[in-house]
């Protein structure tokens, strides 16, 4: 009986072990380190991705993998140029990110469809300035990703202890079962 309840615990671990390694997988998607997982995309297929080279900086890539918006960018409908992005919130049709401008003056550009269509088909974005009143109305609508790198890290950690984790409770409950398979012979 007491074999089983190890063995029983063991099993229960590895899945719990397993549920948080892709909860944190998907996190980490959000963050820009990439992941196993995780394959679901941002609206119009953009991916999040961090550049770990110093200096550190965040991008948005559109489906062809062509940065659409990071650190120096400037629209053409915008009077100022991206120095850092804080954050970005997306729901099934758009995406909104906050940044600063060269003067840390906080902003927040919304995702808009130009008249034009990338080789796929599929509609080219660009970005546009949001005033902050129109900014209070509509965030409610949009999750939201802080991206704060000491939080992406914690991330990070937490979804590789996962991992092993889960490899560690199925080596133990493997380990389990060939020693009571032993025992009967």
């Amino acid at each position: 009986m007491k074999k089983t309840a190890v063995r029983l615990l063991l099993g229960l671990s590895f899945i719990v072990f397993v549920f948080f390694c892709l909860k944190f997988d998907a996190a980490q998607y959000n963050y820009g380190f990439g992941s196993i997982f995780c394959k679901r995309k941002l609206p119009y297929n953009l991916e999040a991705k961090l550049y770990s080279d110093y200096p550190q900086r965040f991008y948005l890539l559109d489906e062809n993998g062509l940065e659409l918006i990071g650190k120096g960018f400037k629209f053409y409908n915008n009077s100022f140029t991206i120095n850092n992005l804080l954050a970005y919130g997306y729901n099934d049709t758009s995406i909104i990110t906050k940044v600063t401008d060269s003067l840390n003056n906080v902003r927040y550009l919304a995702s808009y469809e130009t008249k034009y269509k990338n080789k796929k088909g599929n509609p080219e974005i660009s970005f546009k300035d949001l005033i902050n009143s129109d900014f209070e109305e509509i965030k409610e609508n949009y999750q939201w990703v802080e991206l704060d790198e000491e939080k992406g890290n914690k991330i990070r950690f937490y979804r590789a202890l996962s991992f092993v984790g889960a490899v560690l409770s199925l080596l133990l409950l493997l380990w389990h079962l060939i020693r009571k398979r032993k025992a009967t012979q």
